[in-house]
């Protein structure tokens, strides 16, 4: 209570901000367990335990597809107990599965420390529950708030690579890397998030956005002709065209971004760019990736969100082309800034149009229902790539399919329009 009156008596930002804040820095912790870092180190850890790409790329798809079959338990309990119960358990199994990550000598072994902590902290700390938690705290600013807890995981992405790469080029092995990223989520972040976070704006007495009234009064006031939200359900969503069209979209698309942010590391050194300047490079397709996600944010509350995605994965489709003809630092460089602010925005654009179709109140089920088949997707497409490259010796055959991957999902997201209660397929007959 005591909290609550001094939020509200207090002429300080909107406490969302706040609740935004500690959930980006979980966001940036976790992709110390995310594909890009972990890119970073597929060549010290296989070189060093003689184990092929594609066994190690194995751990990584089952790991996201862990995450995928976790998040619809975890959406429904961030609907209900919000991100201060479930960030915090995120922290402790990142930092566990590092350790494990650090000590494997097998490789059954990583893939029971990579899978248990990349599930349960890609979970609650980068996807389901910092997005229910943005969709929550906030309405006519929710591109924005969903655009900056998806910038975190990427900004993590850039920044981790860089220090990894800076640690294993100072000759420290690669199992003291894990180490060190083991220890700094548990220092920096179990603290600010048990006293932050919380579910929803009106559990402090507010409400989205820091309106003073009813979202149906002044928020609508502000935005002429927007009827007040409905949140639609579980159920009512999964009757319609619409959200099949979204999955899909979402899925293909991702198993493309996957597969190039996967492999670009070990791509780049095979074009015999440097191993440094290639670790560089995904680092600013990383940040540049931020970037976009931010850049969506804003941009969707001034143009129609379905056309900004379609448009996305278009340019992502020309860029993976692009690839096949990098040969130098100079177009790796100019390939990753551009794909990173093309491909890297998909899954928050995606979510963006979720929220605005179905609503608030149910985000955390939707979104969960939603997240295994996009992470079979992210899992799959590192693991096909991996496979085509140990087949063929070369990325040309797996990249040439990321493009047209990338023009189905431009299609499919294009198809997905926005539904109303009366589209929904009718319920089967009983009896």
């Amino acid at each position: 209570m005591a909290l609550t009156s001094w939020i509200k008596h207090r002429s300080t930002p909107f406490y969302g901000w706040r609740v935004i804040g500690v959930s980006m820095m979980g966001g940036f912790m976790a992709a110390s367990a995310s594909q890009i870092f972990m890119g970073v180190m597929l060549k010290p850890i296989t070189e060093d335990l003689g184990w092929t790409r594609s066994a190690m790329t194995g751990a990584i798809t089952l790991g996201t597809i862990g995450s995928g079959l976790l998040a619809p338990f975890v959406g429904r309990l961030a609907d209900r107990h919000g991100p201060r119960l479930l960030a915090p358990i995120g922290v402790l199994a990142l930092s566990g599965a590092l350790v494990g990550l650090a000590s494997v000598n097998h490789l059954w072994q990583f893939y029971v420390a990579y899978i248990i902590g990349r599930s349960i902290s890609q979970t609650t700390l980068s996807g389901d529950v910092p997005r229910t938690t943005a969709v929550n705290w906030f309405r006519r600013k929710r591109g924005r708030a969903l655009g900056m807890t998806q910038m975190a995981l990427p900004m993590g992405g850039s920044a981790l690579s860089l220090i990894g790469q800076f640690l294993l080029g100072r000759d420290v092995d690669w199992r003291t890397v894990f180490l060190i990223f083991s220890v700094v989520p548990i220092v920096v972040l179990l603290l600010p998030m048990v006293l932050v976070l919380r579910r929803r704006p009106e559990d402090l007495g507010l409400l989205p956005d820091g309106e003073t009234q009813s979202p149906g009064d002044s928020a609508d006031a502000s935005r002429p002709g927007q009827a007040e939200e409905h949140s639609w359900s579980l159920r009512e969503v999964t009757r319609t065209p619409t959200f099949w069209f979204l999955i899909a979209g979402n899925t293909v698309g991702v198993s493309a971004n996957g597969a190039v942010g996967f492999h670009m590391v070990a791509y780049f050194t095979d074009q015999g760019i440097g191993a440094t300047f290639a670790v560089v490079a995904l680092s600013v397709y990383a940040l540049s990736g931020a970037f976009a996600n931010g850049m969506w944010g804003f941009l969707v509350e001034r143009f129609p969100d379905r056309l900004l995605a379609v448009g996305a994965m278009a340019s992502a489709g020309v860029l993976t082309a692009f690839l096949l003809t990098v040969s130098n630092p100079l177009s790796a460089l100019i390939f990753a800034v551009l794909f990173g602010l093309s491909a890297r925005g998909q899954s928050s654009l995606v979510m963006m149009i979720v929220a605005r179709y179905f609503g608030r109140r149910n985000f955390g089920a939707i979104s969960g229902f939603m997240i295994p088949f996009q992470m079979v997707g992210l899992g799959l497409g590192p693991l096909i790539a991996s496979v085509s490259y140990d087949v063929s010796g070369t990325y040309t055959s797996a990249f040439t399919s990321v493009t047209i991957v990338y023009a189905v999902t431009a299609v499919l997201l294009w198809s997905a329009k926005e539904p109303h209660l009366h589209q929904q397929k009718p319920s089967p007959p009983i009896g």
